[in-house]
């Protein structure tokens, strides 16, 4: 190196790191649009009634329904028919109308479900007596209970019908025609579908009627 020129050396450059303390803010999910809102409904308690045999059965609406109940059919029911009945107060129901979310939108009432165990009961309104007389037998119409054997009491005229099964001159037997068109027996004193017997076939005139 020739006398007189300076060596200039340069340091290692120190090289700082900084970490950067401000946070980006994170990927926010976007919202879901929200769905329909559910329906309103009725507020009360409610249950889907179906008739079978002429009988009507109330269940109970919603997750594990205890087992039907019965009820006094909902007036125009049918076979094929399903009504919604609502509880308006302890001891009041209505038929629900579709889309009814309110007490103030049922108009037509109708018996609620009777408590569980019990059966519904009508009074009879179709009775016969039907006594034997000399090998034939007669129908007479009416509740005759208090008629003495072997005396027409009411009219209109007994109709001679094809002797049941069991019937003696000794022991006449009283039949009742149901709401579905059948009969049953019907023992003295009873005045109400809770109390029937067996089904019989109903008193049919036969035809031709004996002098």
């Amino acid at each position: 190196m020739s006398a007189g020129r300076r060596r200039t050396s340069f340091a290692t450059p120190f090289i700082i790191t900084v970490a950067a303390t401000t946070s980006l803010p994170a990927c926010s999910k976007a919202k879901e649009p929200a769905g329909n809102p559910p329906p309103p409904e009725f507020p009360g308690m409610k249950w889907s009634v179906r008739m079978k045999d002429m009988k009507c059965l109330a269940n109970e609406q919603g997750p594990n329904p205890p087992p039907p109940r019965a009820i006094e059919c909902p007036p125009g029911m049918s076979g094929s028919t399903t009504f919604l009945v609502g509880e308006l107060t302890s001891n009041e129901c209505g038929i629900v109308p579709q889309g009814c979310a309110s007490t103030s939108c049922v108009k037509i009432r109708t018996p609620c479900p009777l408590p569980p165990g019990q059966q519904v009961v009508t009074r009879l309104a179709n009775v016969w007596m039907i006594e034997k007389r000399d090998g034939k037998c007669h129908a007479e119409e009416g509740d005759v209970d208090d008629c003495p054997p072997g005396v027409d009491c009411n009219p209109p005229r007994p109709r001679y019908v094809p002797c049941p099964p069991g019937i003696t001159e000794d022991t006449p037997m009283r039949v009742a025609e149901l709401v579905d068109a059948t009969c049953v027996i019907a023992p003295a004193g009873c005045m109400d579908t809770g109390c029937v017997g067996a089904k019989i076939a109903c008193p049919s005139e036969q035809p031709a009627s004996p002098e």
